[in-house]
């Protein structure tokens, strides 16, 4: 069953769904950290159609499988937003940053930490999401409670590096010139990299002009350009537990191979890390049988969210096997 809960920290609140089997025993249970941007509790988006999220059909999906877990509303997300452009409103985002969104997986995972139902406790980020769980991971991988460390499309590469290269094949795939294209990639590239830089035309590449602006908001410009160019790897070779790294064959946005290198640089024992490809799934871990080159952008994303559209099989199998040690 959901509960809806509001967790309370010095400056900020995270609203936050609970969901726990009603076992008479401790069970495993699963902090759920979102992907980039907007992306609420239940992985729904308002950039994205539809409300049928991965992160709720994840969360009742274990449950009916004997785990419980918490998904929240990061800063920026689902109700936790400005409710309005007033300058006391947006003071919200101002707490974000790489390292409020450690805190923020910290304190879901005190919160089931403190429930008598929750045994072991797992950190889970998508995508993004996939950076703030290994970060939370290893800042709590010391904690008796904490069990280990699932990554679900993680990057592996900085953030800015990965979004270029899903810009080139979007417009690649739509039969821009690959010249023009790489040459204005490049441009954009140069001046994200200085503070200082103009912004450059970019009135070909509308996704390029939206990180720009993202990461120029007065707002949310300090945790933009954090994330754009963090390297994800660089800490996991201090993660020494537990870690399930998956992919998604047919995920258009994060390759296999980044899971490969983040399999790889993590500092886990041999025995102790698992890498796994769930097929006949997207980037979110819907059922989708159809390479992402024979479908369009428009016919990627409308799949994300869409009524009905079901998990892929084997993902939660392989959550629930990690997390059940024999």
């Amino acid at each position: 069953m959901d509960e809806d809960v509001v967790i309370r920290r010095p400056g900020y609140s995270l609203p936050s769904t609970v969901s726990l089997p009603a076992f008479d025993r401790p069970v495993p249970c699963v902090v759920l950290f979102a992907g980039s941007g907007p992306t609420d509790r239940d992985w729904n988006s308002p950039l994205l159609p539809g409300r049928n999220g991965s992160g709720a059909q994840l969360a009742r999906a274990l449950e009916a499988r004997g785990v419980g877990s918490i998904r929240f509303d990061k800063v920026g997300s689902g109700l936790n937003m400005p409710k309005s452009n007033a300058p006391d409103d947006l003071k919200v985002l101002e707490v974000l940053s790489l390292a409020h969104y450690v805190d923020e997986a910290v304190a879901a995972f005190d919160e089931l930490a403190g429930r008598p139902q929750c045994g072991p406790i797992y950190l889970l980020g998508h995508s993004e999401g996939s950076i703030h769980a290994s970060s939370a991971a290893i800042s709590k991988q010391a904690d008796g409670r904490f069990g280990g460390l699932i990554s679900l499309s993680g990057p592996a590469r900085s953030i800015l590096d990965t979004a270029i290269e899903q810009i080139r094949a979007i417009h690649l795939k739509a039969g821009s010139d690959p010249k023009a294209v790489d040459e204005t990639l490049g441009v954009f590239r140069s001046a994200m990299l200085d503070p200082d830089a103009a912004q450059p035309d970019l009135g070909s590449l509308p996704e390029a002009a939206g990180l720009w602006q993202a990461a120029h908001a007065p707002f949310q410009q300090v945790v933009v350009r954090e994330l754009m160019f963090v390297n994800p790897l660089a800490a996991l070779p201090t993660y020494r537990r537990r870690a399930l790294v998956v992919s998604a064959a047919n995920d258009a946005q994060v390759p296999g191979s980044d899971a490969d290198s983040i399999f790889g640089a993590l500092g886990s024992a041999a025995g102790e890390k698992e890498r796994l490809t769930v097929p006949d799934a997207n980037h979110v871990y819907k059922s989708e049988a159809r390479a992402p080159s024979t479908i369009s952008q428009p016919e990627i994303v409308a799949t994300y969210n869409d009524h009905g559209h079901r998990l892929a099989e084997g993902l939660v199998d392989a959550i629930v096997r990690f997390v059940s040690p024999a």
